[in-house]
């Protein structure tokens, strides 16, 4: 590095010397405020700077080199080295912390046994990444490339699935951001809960669709966001746009890898400073999508009223003592994960978690009775308007004239659902699917999530006789 203009400006402390440096100085980022700076190469404009140095007023002079010389004695050869020193401590604490946060390998056997000692068990189960067919095929052409396009149920879980739908003691919710189509096509044959678009619309498989979307939710976004994605998409091959009623995602998890990052990133810069600089919107990027949704729309926000549904449709006669979460869940919906966590503190959740199930108690049976009886009388799908999740506040206005429903306390009126847990904490597993870096208790690559819920069901299967 040359330090001349540095030398120069600490010796001017008496005479205050103007500073002439040329802007291709590396010196010129960090005392060109003080400094005149000229063209090297333009030597009228060198002669013109040398004049007007040399006829400078002494005030100037002496504000230019003030503040030259201010930089020149505190940025020292020890102060960078002190500085290098502590940034490169604190990339060993940070690679640290990182590490600290890889969970464990899922405990298989340890799982499987809880499992067959719950007397009630929710299992809550992603989709994407996690029950989906393998799609990285190399040397795939030609028509199986369109095949390989077509997200679809792991042809090995079919059976599994089956075995564990049809256990009494076990209730399953396939929690996905995918739309009700994707779900109803795949998992439509199955005794299951359905949670599409990160659990805005629920039903099971048995019953009608319902929305637990807020109100007065806020779309106006999505055209202009859906021209961006749709520009990208013609620049990336084998990439597409998803278009939900709650969300739009552009996804490359068909494209080139490499190349389809490198879009992501210009897309993002895209997104910020036009379609979406002033509106009320998460971006969540994963590892092969970019997608787009309404502030505050997550799974764990949606969990709870889902939860509630469940209670309310399905008779529930002992509280859940079980619960295994597995998906492979972005950043943004990890808080589903915290929200059974029994180990955590639950004003940090906002839920109160009773060990009694006060709510499904003292709810009138033949309500009760009726609402499953419903259910299982409705017909298939209907993607027409869905009916909306009546909020447990709604639910207890209805119930007051009948004298026979005891509400909760205030401050646990909108979690309902969390009231129906007696769960402990080596009964609750919470499983990353091939994420390392996760809130998630456990980690599972997504090559053993079909041998794991191959034994779930086998020991299921025999615990059934």
């Amino acid at each position: 590095m040359n330090l001349v203009s540095y030398e120069f400006v600490a010796c001017q402390d008496s005479k205050k010397g103007v500073l002439i440096l040329s802007e291709f100085a590396g010196a010129a980022q960090s005392l060109g405020a003080g400094a005149l700076l000229v063209n090297p190469w333009n030597i009228t404009e060198v002669a013109s700077s040398i004049g007007c140095a040399l006829d400078m007023a002494e005030d100037e002079r002496e504000k230019r080199h003030r503040h030259n010389f201010e930089h020149v004695t505190t940025h020292t050869a020890q102060v960078w080295a002190e500085t290098f020193v502590s940034e490169l401590n604190d990339t060993i604490v940070e690679a640290q912390l990182r590490t600290r946060q890889v969970p464990p390998s899922l405990p298989v056997k340890t799982a499987v046994e809880r499992y067959l000692q719950a007397r009630n068990r929710l299992l809550i189960l992603g989709f994407n990444a996690t029950l989906t067919a393998p799609v990285d095929a190399p040397g795939r052409r030609g028509a199986d490339q369109i095949k390989e396009m077509e997200t679809s149920l792991h042809p090995d879980l079919k059976e599994p699935l089956t075995i564990l739908c049809a256990d009494p003691k076990t209730t399953i919710v396939v929690l996905s951001g995918s739309d009700r189509n994707m779900l109803d096509e795949n998992f439509g044959d199955y005794n299951l809960w359905l949670a599409a678009e990160n659990g805005m619309f629920l039903r099971l498989t048995k019953g009608e669709w319902m929305t637990t979307m807020p109100e007065h939710l806020n779309m106006d976004w999505v055209e202009s966001v859906q021209d961006v994605f749709d520009y990208f998409t013609e620049r990336t091959p084998r990439s597409y746009v998803e278009v939900r009623e709650t969300s739009l995602v552009w996804n490359f998890k068909f494209a080139d890898v490499e190349f389809g990052r490198l879009q992501a990133r210009d897309m993002l810069q895209h997104l910020w400073t036009g379609p979406i600089s002033n509106a009320a919107v998460d971006v969540v990027q994963g590892s092969r999508s970019v997608e787009v949704r309404p502030v505050g729309v997550t799974k764990g926000a949606a969990i709870d009223r889902i939860l509630g549904e469940i209670v309310h449709s399905k008779c529930l006669a002992t509280p859940i003592d079980y619960v295994l979460c597995l998906g492979h869940f972005l950043g943004k919906d990890e808080d589903i994960y915290s929200f059974f966590d029994p180990e955590l503190p639950r004003d940090a959740l906002g839920t109160t978690r009773g060990k009694v199930l006060e709510s499904v108690k003292s709810f009138p049976d033949r309500r009760m009775m009726h609402r499953c009886s419903s259910l299982k009388n409705s017909g298939k799908s209907n993607h027409g308007r869905p009916r909306r999740s009546t909020s447990f506040s709604e639910r207890r206005t209805s119930n007051q004239n009948g004298g026979n429903y005891r509400h909760h306390q205030e401050n646990a009126a909108w979690h309902e659902g969390s009231s129906v847990l007696d769960l402990k904490g080596e009964n609750y597993f919470s499983c990353a699917v091939s994420r390392k870096c996760s809130t998630a208790r456990y980690l599972l690559p997504s090559e053993e999530v079909v041998s794991f819920l191959k034994e779930l069901a086998e020991a299921s299967r025999i615990a059934d006789g």
